[in-house]
């Protein structure tokens, strides 16, 4: 799914709303409020459901500040969404989607337990 237009349209922010259900940065829980290009759009990111995550309003405008920098990581069919992206502390996370919604089968999901990985980065 791809749009030549800067804003995600309703059927492919529906898509990234399902997809990851809650703000992909890995410490925080919050609901989607805004649906960002991973790589900016003015910086030639495409508006399609790879560069495209769903992130809370919070996340999305500290996402905009000096240093930070995420990529999207190509995926294999069927694999989940993820992408990377670098603090400006020089940090590097992954952001990966949680997995698809099933039917309830008793377990209750926990977001920041299973979506958080840290990487690590020799500073040699």
């Amino acid at each position: 799914m791809e749009s030549t237009s800067r804003c995600f349209p309703t059927g492919l922010a529906r898509l990234i709303d399902i997809r990851d259900r809650f703000c992909r940065t890995p410490w925080c829980d919050a609901p989607i409020r805004h649906r960002d290009h991973i790589v900016e759009h003015q910086a030639g990111g495409p508006t399609d459901a790879n560069n495209g995550a769903g992130l809370c309003e919070a996340c999305n405008h500290a996402k905009q500040g000096e240093g930070w920098r995420a990529q999207p990581e190509s995926a294999e069919n069927g694999q989940l969404h993820s992408y990377r992206f670098t603090t400006p502390t020089g940090h590097e996370y992954r952001s990966t989607a949680p997995p698809l919604p099933t039917p309830f089968d008793g377990e209750i999901y926990i977001p920041i337990g299973r979506r958080m990985e840290v990487i690590f980065v020799d500073a040699a």
